[in-house]
């Protein structure tokens, strides 16, 4: 199925039209890629339009979307909720690219997995390998050699220094940084303006400075 029409290319479906969504589209258009999109979401059931495009669904429409939105991007700011519906779009045979924004800097010796979208001001830097439908966010920073597991979320302003491992779905909050060479285990969060200096096993959430694993 072309991705193309007799305008150009078909809109890009974004899923999920919140905050989030608006990021990913503007990042998406940015690209000259694409010169509009439409949005599905279950969350806003009355919204009908976000920056000036259409809502015209929600994720129930999905099947139906397929043929005239060959493209589709998940824009869900949870990396679980994130994962499930990047492999909905595969089983229903989307094609899901990976947006980087022109403003962003992406090494040609970085790997991005299919569904990463990579914020204006980022910058991801040689060496580093990011999984299915990671988020480099505005300002953040993955410096060489990183590896960021599916659905990690690296959040405005945070800075991982090189070398850093993130497993599956962890969340770096927004200005954390974590220092050369610290693994962060599966689904941890890291607070907003944490330093993160030893290693954290996998669920936890850590904050302040240094950031420590929060009491339950």
């Amino acid at each position: 199925m072309s991705s193309t029409t007799a305008d150009g290319p078909a809109p890009l479906l974004v899923v999920g039209a919140g905050g989030h969504g608006k990021v990913v589209a503007d990042a998406a258009l940015a690209t000259g890629r694409w010169r509009s999109v439409v949005f599905v979401d279950d969350r806003h059931p009355g919204l009908t339009e976000v920056l000036g495009f259409p809502v015209v669904g929600p994720l129930a429409a999905l099947p139906a979307l397929r043929g005239a939105h060959p493209e589709a991007i998940v824009a869900i700011g949870a990396g679980a909720a994130r994962l499930v519906v990047l492999a909905q779009l595969a089983e229903l045979g989307f094609r899901v690219p990976v947006i980087v924004h022109p403003r962003a800097h992406v090494s040609p010796h970085a790997r991005l997995g299919d569904g990463t979208v990579v914020m204006a001001q980022a910058a991801v830097n040689p060496g580093s390998v990011l999984g299915l439908g990671v988020i480099v966010n505005t300002g953040a920073i993955v410096d060489h050699d990183a590896a960021l597991a599916d659905g990690v979320h690296v959040c405005p302003g945070a800075c991982l220094a090189g070398t850093v491992t993130a497993g599956p779905r962890a969340w770096i909050g927004v200005g954390a940084c974590v220092r050369q060479g610290i693994v962060i285990g599966p689904d941890v969060t890291v607070g907003a303006g944490a330093v993160v200096v030893h290693d954290l096993p996998a669920g936890v959430t850590a904050i302040g400075v240094p950031a420590r694993p929060r009491a339950v």
